[in-house]
């Protein structure tokens, strides 16, 4: 499965593809950390042949989109998320606080930003890519999707080079992006934008939006008018908003209020829709506002989209938990971004390979399964007995399960 998703990559040495299918395994092998040192002692290679080739550039969006192909068909977004990785020590390039959504705080460590498929009608999603978040100035005319910032090095110009790094290749799989109501700021929509994407996204509870003017011309001199009123959550116009129930998919229909109306803080017109969310720990329901800066997609595919961008969530959970996310011990800027989506793509690995059995497998029940397979391997291989003489005989399958939950 891992070899099959090089097919049509230029440029690959058959010695990196089979020290990335080796690499690969261990990610899905490794019960402990997994590191250069835990990699040698587990696998066939020495440490300075991981430690080397994780130097090495590699297209994990070309690679990555081949575990795609079951969406096929569906209404797919691409999803962004920063993550926050915990490091210690001082010296790791890009080392400094970011925000961390667990601990609702700054912490010291590393941040990733995620890209991803996501699946509005199977709920799922695919990693693409991760980028650290590095603190380097750029010198020189700045480019023109983050040109009308004020600060061309911030946080928001960082994410947008980040997508701009792999546009072409994006577009061809979607040109609608994701992205929680962090990025619903004029900056970011206008470069997004730019780089021809359409951005999905929810505002702030205070945002102002204004009606747009649909009445006839005066014929007086000056600007023409184009607004007719703020537009005030608790007391819609009827004549300008659309309604529609919406299934949830958990068993609940809630009506959603659509119109393409005016956000005054991104200065352009956006199609919003207006509905009553319940939020945790709380008895009354609040009103909150999801948009699209593509007036033409429906309300339902927006809220679809929106909520299915949660999925990248699990994607980096199971990263963190399964395929040591925040495991790597290098310093090095390379060797931590290949490690980072190698982590990602091996839950890609792992789910594609749960989708063929016909057990109900989960990413830990998959990572059990593989380690059963090479301790096996590797006790036939100690004994003297031949792998494929082992595979005849009737405690195989017992032994290849063993620890495996879930799995009838």
């Amino acid at each position: 499965m891992v070899k099959y998703a090089f097919n049509g990559a230029a440029k690959i040495t058959k010695s990196f593809q089979t020290f990335f299918i080796e690499t690969m395994i261990l990610y899905l092998s490794i019960p402990k950390r997994i590191n250069f040192m835990q990699m040698s002692r587990f696998g066939d290679s020495c440490e300075s042949r991981f430690r080397q080739n994780f130097q090495k550039e590699f297209d994990w969006v070309g690679y990555n989109s081949k575990f795609t192909s079951h969406m096929a068909g569906h209404r797919i977004a691409l999803a962004i998320d920063p993550s926050h990785i915990d490091k210690s020590g001082r010296h790791t390039p890009g080392v400094g606080y970011f925000w961390s959504g667990c601990a609702s705080a700054a912490k010291h460590g590393l941040e990733i930003l995620d890209i991803a498929v996501i699946d509005a009608d199977k709920k799922d999603a695919v990693h693409l890519k991760a980028v650290q978040t590095v603190d380097t100035v750029k010198v020189g005319r700045p480019p023109k999707y983050i040109a009308g910032m004020k600060n061309p090095n911030s946080l928001t110009a960082w994410y947008l080079r980040a997508l701009a790094q792999d546009k072409d290749a994006l577009l061809k799989i979607s040109n609608i992006v994701a992205a929680d109501a962090f990025f619903s700021k004029e900056s970011f929509v206008n470069g997004v934008v730019l780089l021809g994407f359409h951005l999905v996204s929810r505002f702030r509870s205070d945002a102002s939006l204004k009606y747009l003017y649909t009445g006839p011309k005066t014929g007086k001199k000056g600007r023409p008018k184009e607004v007719d009123g703020k537009v005030d959550l608790n007391d819609l116009r009827m004549d300008v908003c659309q309604e529609e129930n919406y299934d949830d998919g958990e068993g609940k229909v809630v009506t959603l209020y659509t119109a393409v109306v005016r956000a005054t803080s991104l200065k352009r017109n956006v199609r919003v829709v207006i509905v009553d969310c319940m939020e945790p720990g709380k008895k009354t329901r609040t009103r909150k506002v999801f948009f699209s800066t593509d007036t033409e997609m429906s309300a339902k595919d927006i809220m679809d989209i929106y909520r299915t961008r949660f999925q990248i969530e699990f994607l980096l959970r199971d990263g963190k938990q399964y395929t040591g996310l925040t495991h790597c011990q290098s310093r090095q800027k390379e060797a931590l971004a290949f490690h980072f989506n190698m982590s990602l793509t091996a839950i890609n690995v792992a789910r594609a390979f749960a989708r063929q059995d016909k057990r109900n497998l989960s990413v830990a029940n998959v990572k059990t399964l593989i380690h059963n397979a090479m301790m096996i391997r590797r006790f036939s291989v100690l004994s003297g007995k031949l792998p494929n003489k082992l595979l005849n005989t009737n405690d195989f399958k017992e032994l290849l399960y063993y620890g495996v939950a879930n799995a009838a």
